[in-house]
């Protein structure tokens, strides 16, 4: 697949055009960006500084209050620049590439839970964000990603091929329906993470690994707390049991080595922030960086997923190296 030309069409072997593929990548920085403000929204508890919606506090441009500033500068990057390049996006793929599904699917599909998003975050505010609002506003938006991951990867690399059968030839697992798994509990970690901050149960262990020194506390906050870790190390177990079989076992594509590597140590960075959260009392700076970690290990599985499947033999097709 040869890099695109300049102009926005496919390129004799089905790549993408170039501008494409850029405005593919904004977009998922864009969603990115989007979802660590949302997390500093929570942890500053900036989330009623603008108590009305869509205005803040009934004017266009927000008082200068710090949490006001904060709320607002979300809904701005929401507004103004991710919306605007879904929209781009979703319509690109629909005039050039509307006949290759695995960027039209993906790519409408964002739009639908960019709209859905936009309402649910209204509806937050204007509740008084409940806290299984703002959950399931966290879930949509990682899903968004997720959609934006893969049309940006299908975008750079080509479409994905699905696998005859779930198992290899030694009985084992596919590769990609490892890290689909792997992706899923990544997800679910995030989402956990989401209902321990939204149930008020942060503070509730004070120390680290164990929960006032106990692995299953009696009930209540803490066992919300501690359940969000048990599911950590079980989740994590096998998420790192997958990166060992992308470096080692079955694939000799760099791409999938180094995706693989990156997601290993993201990983390694989030089990130390999460520990030093604890250990420092909580602090907002590491509250925020927690979910941003979070945030970039459900991206890479995502994109390691993905272009698992658009692996052809052990090795990505030779165009991708263009």
């Amino acid at each position: 697949m040869a890099i695109g030309q300049a102009s926005d069409t496919p390129s004799e072997t089905g790549r993408t055009g170039s501008r494409f593929r850029g405005l593919t990548l904004f977009t998922v920085l864009a969603g990115f960006a989007l979802i660590v403000l949302g997390g500093v929204v929570r942890v500053t508890e900036s989330g009623l500084g603008c108590p009305d919606w869509p205005l803040c506090q009934g004017r266009l441009i927000p008082p200068l209050e710090t949490s006001a500033i904060i709320e607002y500068s979300h809904r701005l990057v929401a507004s103004a620049v991710l919306g605007p390049l879904i929209v781009a996006t979703c319509a690109v793929t629909w005039i050039s590439y509307r006949r290759d599904r695995w960027l039209v699917a993906p790519a409408t599909v964002g739009l639908i839970l960019m709209l859905a998003q936009a309402l649910l975050g209204g509806a937050t505010v204007l509740t008084g964000l409940p806290g299984w609002i703002v959950a399931a506003h966290l879930a949509l938006g990682e899903a968004l990603l997720a959609c934006l991951i893969l049309v940006a990867v299908v975008a750079y690399f080509g479409p994905p091929v699905l696998p005859r059968s779930l198992h290899d030839t030694d009985g084992g697992l596919r590769f990609p329906i490892l890290a689909l798994v792997s992706g899923l509990g990544i997800y679910l970690i995030v989402i956990s993470g989401s209902v321990v901050t939204n149930s008020g149960a942060t503070g509730a262990c004070s120390n680290w690994p164990l929960c006032q020194f106990q692995l299953l506390p009696g009930g209540g906050l803490p066992l919300i707390h501690m359940s969000h870790r048990v599911v950590t190390v079980i989740i994590g177990l096998i998420f790192l049991y997958t990166l060992y079989v992308a470096y080692q076992q079955h694939f000799k594509a760099p791409q999938l080595r180094w995706l693989s590597l990156i997601a290993a140590v993201l990983f390694a960075a989030q089990v130390v922030v999460g520990a030093a959260t604890v250990l420092m009392d909580f602090p907002a700076e590491l509250r925020a960086l927690h979910l941003s970690l979070a945030t970039l290990i459900w991206g890479t599985v995502a994109a390691l997923a993905t272009l698992s499947l658009i692996v052809s033999g052990e090795d990505l097709p030779e165009a991708s190296n263009a």
